[in-house]
């Protein structure tokens, strides 16, 4: 069975997911339920869950703190967030702390039966990996050292890697490139690095070279020796640069973590060497950075009121604004001093924030592009550079959801062009602006515009004007107004202006038109 926790400081919440948790059907056992972030750290670390609900906002330690705290503490536990809507930017740090999923309040029975379902298919995919490389252990020791470093497993390591000072580096491409020939970049490392070790660390070292997964498009060499001194490193990365160079391949910049006493920490190094990597500014090539000077990522704030304004018109289906506004966006995310971790981060709360207002139409991502948000995140944070960030946008998702919008919005559009008709026919005195009735509609005034033509015939402006001639010819032929009054009374303070309109639309001038129906000039 697997285990679960639900935190929520509302009674009627967490009684509702458990009423709504099918248990027996779907293998699940509630192993508690806490109502404050303090009572959940604690019951969280006692019991050990598979699956934790959280809400995000609760009083004294919040989801946020909680959720990042455990991100530590139990790194395999999947957390399912449950938020308001209004409470985006609590979701934002549950994207930092990668949160499996999001639900909104009020909670859906078909979106959670659909959350935890895909859940429970990941857990099944963990514990398939764990047996799958319990079958390899010895074939790849450092990648099942890796692979199984925050599982607490004791780990095979050859015998002359068991006493020393160890460190390792990680290597990804300073651009991205969908494929690359690992059969050919590793031996060309090794063979690089058994011709420089007597030169380095006192020819006492070994070394060993790996990838993770070649989806992570990331070399991992790690060093183990009596005395490694960090004057040697600039000289071993510009030999595994030559390397890399000779084997034909793209430019690799390179992280590099502190040193450990223990074989066992370098699952913590492979995290510090990834962190220092995440602080390479996008303009840089082939660099090593240690993890000591790159403790952050984050060189700028996030362009709020630009995401506002792309959301605004993502909305109305039409792909050249959403494409201009989008441009505009990313623009923003990128600057001379942007480093890698931090376009990560940015492009990380756009794809939620699409997420979050696709919810508000009842539809999902996943629904619409055929991935997931979290696949969408796992691609975001293989990429290094700008051009290959925008290409997911630009190529993938963003079309999927235009082609979305554009079916729901044209409904939309159609609606409030009946509307807007009615209210043109009762309101022709009034000083009428598209820009300003899109506004009220949360449209954009181009595709307003496009859309009333389309179901009318005509723009907005000629259709407002063959109103008011057709009310001005009305109230000539049954009343006495004079001329002066009648362009008032039809939303025209300007009588000579109002006069040429008229002749224009009418084809006769305004006396011409009284005289034919047997009035004097007024």
């Amino acid at each position: 069975m697997r285990r679960v926790i639900i935190v929520d400081d509302e009674k009627w919440i967490r009684r509702g997911l458990i009423q709504s948790i099918s248990w027996n059907e779907w293998g699940l056992e509630l192993t508690g339920e806490a109502s404050d972030g303090g009572e959940g750290y604690e019951m969280a670390l006692d019991k050990k869950p598979d699956l934790l609900f959280l809400d995000m906002r609760m009083p004294g330690l919040d989801g946020k703190q909680l959720l990042g705290m455990l991100s530590q503490e139990l790194p395999d536990l999947l957390t399912i967030v449950i938020s308001g809507y209004s409470d985006f930017e609590y979701t934002k740090e549950a994207i930092r702390h990668k949160a499996f999923d999001y639900l909104l309040k009020p909670v859906k029975k078909e979106e959670l039966a659909a959350v935890v379902e895909k859940a429970l298919q990941e857990l099944d995919r963990r514990e398939a990996e764990k047996r799958k490389a319990s079958r390899v252990q010895g074939e790849d020791w450092l990648r099942q050292l890796l692979l199984h470093a925050e599982e607490g497993e004791e780990a095979f390591v050859p015998s002359n890697w068991q006493a020393g000072e160890y460190t390792l580096l990680l290597g990804r491409s300073d651009t991205f490139h969908e494929q690359f020939d690992f059969a050919r970049l590793l031996p060309a490392i090794h063979e690089q690095l058994n011709r420089m070790k007597p030169f380095l660390f006192g020819g006492r070292w070994e070394y060993e070279v790996t990838i993770l997964q070649e989806s992570s498009k990331e070399i991992i060499i790690a060093l183990c020796g009596a005395r490694l001194e960090l004057k040697d490193f600039s000289r071993l990365h510009a030999s595994v640069q030559t390397a890399l160079k000779q084997a034909g391949s793209v430019s690799f910049s390179f992280g590099m973590s502190t040193g450990k006493l223990e074989a066992a920490k370098l699952g913590e190094a492979y995290s510090e060497a990834r962190k220092a990597l995440s602080g390479k500014p996008l303009a840089a090539v082939n660099t090593l950075l240690f993890a000591e000077k790159n403790a952050g990522h984050l060189s700028g704030n996030y362009p709020q009121d630009k995401e506002n304004a792309f959301l605004w018109v993502l909305q109305s289906g039409n792909k050249q604004a959403v494409e201009q506004e989008f441009e505009r966006l990313f623009a923003a995310f990128v600057s001379d001093s942007t480093t890698v971790g931090h376009l990560q981060w940015c492009a990380d709360l756009l794809l939620h924030a699409v997420e979050k207002q696709l919810q508000a139409k009842d539809v999902r991502l996943e629904e619409i592009c055929g991935k997931s948000t979290l696949a969408y995140s796992e691609l975001i944070h293989q990429r290094n550079d700008a051009d290959a960030m925008k290409k997911i946008f630009k190529d993938d998702l963003l079309p999927a959801v235009l082609c979305f919008y554009s079916h729901s919005g044209e409904k939309q559009g159609e609606k409030v062009v009946g509307e807007l008709k009615k209210w043109m026919e009762s309101n022709y005195d009034q000083s009428l602006s598209l820009h300003q009735i899109a506004s009220s509609y949360y449209l954009n005034p181009d595709y307003l515009s496009r859309i009333f033509k389309k179901m009318t015939g005509k723009n907005f402006v000629d259709y407002l004007t063959d109103i008011r001639m057709h009310k001005a010819k009305e109230l000539m032929n049954k009343s006495k107004y004079k001329n002066y009054e009648v362009a008032q009374k039809v939303g025209y303070e300007d009588y000579r202006y109002f006069s040429q309109i008229f002749k224009r639309k009418v084809g006769m001038t305004i006396g011409e038109y009284r005289k034919d129906i047997g009035q004097a000039d007024q």
